[in-house]
């Protein structure tokens, strides 16, 4: 029997999920748009791999999900959608099946600019955590350290904290994927590193790839970021954001009408 204790007293509770327990599963968060979910292929393409990595069997068929979604997003037209996998059964670390439960959560989103965000501040977080598995480009449970990254950014008055991975290379963000701009190479840190494989990433590099513009997934120091014009981010959620400053090294980037940022948002296909 599991307990929870609430002012002076234990009050019996249901027991945890093993989401609670372990982080065994997966989220995906999916934008609604005018009344369409952009981009669900590539996130139902991105779920139904990490539940093969995580041996996870999805409790129905994806076409029917791919249903739901549809109404759903007619019925909250600006929102976010967020889809919680994870396995059911107790236990301890070794899992006793593969089911899962599927929950979702819809938060009605207030209209705020979209494909391109303003700018932001950025703050290098100081512990190298991300590590590269075959998991990691996957949106898991786990989050414990982008937890943290978010809060040491806000408590220094950032909206963003730069991820470095535990072999000292650029990343991905608190929130999201991490590109810059040398004027000549649109550069993002590869999968290799250990980030997530964005969906809005992907977007962004389908996107410079159709307009011509050279991109490069590579293995970056963190010093790369000083010598760039600009710097941007990327989530499904908020979309391009441009920084504005890495403030623990106040380096400033472009960012404006004429940026790059602003071109590749310009031309995204929101589908």
């Amino acid at each position: 029997m599991w307990y929870l204790y609430v002012n002076g007293s234990w009050i019996p509770t249901p027991a945890p999920t093993r989401g609670e327990l372990f982080g065994d599963g997966l989220f995906e968060t999916i934008r609604f748009w005018r009344g369409q979910p952009l981009f669900l292929s590539d996130h139902l393409h991105r779920l139904i791999e990490g539940a093969r990595i995580l041996s996870l069997q999805l409790p129905l068929p994806p076409q029917f999900l791919i249903g739901e979604i549809h109404r759903l997003a007619q019925a909250y037209p600006e929102a976010r959608l967020k889809l919680l996998l994870y396995r059911i059964g107790e236990g301890a670390y070794t899992p006793s099946t593969s089911h899962s439960h599927l929950r979702l959560c819809i938060t009605p989103l207030s209209e705020t600019p979209f494909p391109l965000g303003p700018p932001q501040l950025a703050v290098r977080f100081p512990v190298n955590f991300i590590v590269p598995t075959p998991w990691s480009p996957y949106k898991t449970l786990s989050a414990l350290g982008y937890v943290q990254a978010a809060s040491y950014a806000q408590a220094r008055g950032c909206h963003e904290a730069i991820l470095v991975s535990a072999g000292g290379l650029l990343s991905e963000t608190s929130r999201a994927n991490l590109f810059f701009w040398d004027g000549k190479v649109l550069r993002t840190p590869a999968l290799g590193t250990g980030c997530i494989a964005g969906i809005c990433r992907l977007q962004v590099i389908r996107t410079a790839h159709r307009l011509g513009i050279p991109v490069e997934e590579g293995f970056y120091p963190p010093d790369a970021l000083l010598s760039a014009v600009e710097s941007f981010t990327t989530n499904v959620v908020q979309g391009i954001v441009p920084l504005l400053e890495l403030r623990d090294v106040r380096r400033t980037f472009h960012v404006g009408e004429r940026s790059i940022a602003a071109h590749i948002a310009k031309h995204l296909h929101l589908s």
